[in-house]
């Protein structure tokens, strides 16, 4: 958990989880105005498929068929696993127009000085927790993070505002970032901080839900939206009625969009 402040912040992450906000309806945000931003014209065509969650659940089955419906869609397809879903790599997001993250995410809850308590997410690397990363701590950037499955494993998480400060330069027109994890939507803050950076689809889930259904729902929604040529809107609720909740969790899958 997160304490007061100046206390640790520690995201505890469940290996099946997700979110929800309003039942097929697309949460739309305004951004505040600014400096238009300068979108990555040669991230136009690139997708990422990014899977840590791979270490514990590992299927190769999605990562193939994923990979295959965006290779038929015209796009070239990057697939990082395991420790190699890092840092960088999530610093690196921008560099790509459509982006499935495979992760363990969390939540936790912390007091702020007027002692309002509120809610903070992270999500998981892939990369084990080591006392170098304190400085991100302390400036709240990433945190220490345990899979509840296996509390015993640390990893290293990392926090809005790190999306918000730390993504190089603006996505690719009409992006996507799809995070198949824990709680990617329990908050917007996520979400928001990657639609300053020129963002216009953020696809998760708001609780937890398991691994089985996340996986269905995600081949699902890239079929929906690459097969069919669906919008991503579209691809979110058909997904939705075919599979419903998750069975054991009730969690439906959920959609945000930026202006």
């Amino acid at each position: 958990m997160v304490g007061r402040a100046g206390r640790r912040a520690v995201v505890a992450g469940i290996a099946v989880a997700v979110i929800a906000l309003t039942l097929y309806a697309v949460v739309q945000y305004e951004l505040p105005h600014g400096e238009p931003p300068t979108p990555n014209v040669a991230g136009a065509g690139k997708a990422l498929i990014a899977d840590s969650l791979g270490i514990d659940f590992p299927n190769s089955k999605l990562l193939s068929r994923v990979t295959s419906i965006l290779k038929d869609a015209g796009f070239k397809v990057d697939v990082v696993m395991g420790r190699d879903v890092n840092m960088s790599l999530y610093e690196r997001l921008t560099n790509y127009q459509v982006v499935l993250l495979r992760i363990h995410g969390g939540k936790a809850s912390y007091v702020t000085a007027s002692g309002e308590v509120k809610i903070i997410n992270g999500l998981f690397t892939g990369v084990p927790w080591s006392d170098e990363f304190e400085e991100l701590k302390k400036e709240w950037l990433g945190t220490r993070a345990r899979p509840y499955h296996n509390p015993n494993e640390a990893y290293l998480a990392l926090l809005p505002k790190f999306f918000l400060e730390k993504l190089s330069g603006y996505f690719p027109p009409n992006s996507t970032v799809v995070v198949a994890s824990c709680y990617s939507l329990i908050t917007p803050d996520i979400a928001k901080s990657m639609g300053a950076h020129g963002l216009r689809y953020f696809v998760g889930w708001e609780g937890p839900v398991t691994v089985e259904h996340m996986d269905k729902a995600v081949v699902k929604l890239f079929e929906y939206r690459f097969e069919e040529g669906l919008s991503w809107p579209e691809a979110v609720e058909e997904v939705n009625n075919e599979l419903g909740p998750d069975p054991l969790k009730n969690e439906y899958l959920r959609i945000v969009s930026f202006k």
